[in-house]
C-alpha cells in the first residue's frame, strides 16, 4: 500500500494538481463558483462563513454547538499544511473579494493510507452541486496524494448529508455512540498506470514502416 507522501513540496504538488490554479464550477443555477485550496488570509472569510452556518448545519459539521469562531479556533481551522491535513473551498466572487459559500477537507489517521473527511456547505447553496464539486475536487487530491480510504462521522439525525454521502460511493461502515454517530468510508481508486512509452528507436523504425513506398 502507497504511504501518504512524507515531503510537504510532494504533498502540496499533489493537492495543487488536483485543484490546480482555481478551478471554474458553474453551480445548478448558474453561478460561477471557484474551486480553490484554503489559505491562511481565509481566516475571516471563513469566520463569516461559519457565522451563516444554520445551527442544523453547524451541528452536522462539527458534531457539536459552535457559536462564532474565536481567533484561536478559526486560525487553527485555516492552518492547513497541505500534506496531511488539505482542505478546499467553494467561493464566489463579489465586487470587493471573496465569499466562502462551502468547504471540504480531510484529516490523515493514524491508519495507513486512510484520512478524515468533513464538509459543510452554507444553507443558502445547499442543493446547488457545491459540494459534488468539492468532493470532485477533495477525492483528486487524496488519489495523487497516495489515500487510499477516506471516512467521516456523521450524526444519524442528518439524513441530508448520509444520502448525499451514499450518492458519492460512501457506505455505512459503523455506528458508534449508542447509534447517534454513523460512520461512512469508501475507497480511493488510485490512478491507473500510463502506458509503457515505446523506446524512440522502435518508434522510429515502426514509423518507416507504415510508409514504405508501394511498388
Amino acid at each position: 500500500m502507497r504511504q501518504v507522501p512524507t515531503s510537504p513540496a510532494v504533498a502540496i504538488a499533489a493537492s495543487l494538481r488536483a485543484v490546480g490554479h482555481p478551478r471554474s464550477a458553474t453551480l445548478r443555477n448558474g453561478a460561477a463558483a471557484r474551486i480553490r485550496p484554503l489559505r491562511i488570509d481565509d481566516a475571516q472569510r471563513f469566520g463569516a462563513f461559519v457565522g451563516q452556518l444554520s445551527e442544523g448545519s453547524r451541528g452536522c459539521r462539527f458534531h457539536a454547538g459552535i457559536g462564532d469562531c474565536e481567533p484561536a479556533t478559526l486560525q487553527q481551522l485555516v492552518s492547513v499544511d497541505g500534506v496531511r491535513h488539505v482542505a478546499l473551498v467553494a467561493t464566489l466572487a463579489l465586487a470587493d473579494g471573496e465569499a466562502l459559500i462551502g468547504e471540504a477537507r480531510y484529516s490523515v489517521g493514524e491508519l495507513p493510507g486512510s484520512a478524515e473527511l468533513a464538509i459543510a456547505v452554507a444553507d443558502p447553496w445547499q442543493g446547488q452541486g457545491v459540494a459534488e464539486h468539492l468532493i470532485d475536487c477533495l477525492l483528486e487530491a487524496a488519489r495523487d496524494a497516495g489515500l487510499r480510504r477516506l471516512y467521516g462521522d456523521v450524526l444519524a439525525s442528518h439524513t441530508q448529508l448520509i444520502g448525499f454521502l451514499q450518492r458519492t460511493g460512501f457506505q455505512t461502515c459503523a455506528q458508534g455512540s449508542g447509534g447517534r454517530l454513523l460512520r461512512l468510508e469508501r475507497g480511493v481508486a488510485p490512478r491507473p498506470s500510463p502506458p509503457p512509452r515505446r523506446p524512440v528507436g522502435a518508434l522510429r523504425r515502426w514509423l518507416a514502416r507504415q510508409f514504405v513506398p508501394r511498388p
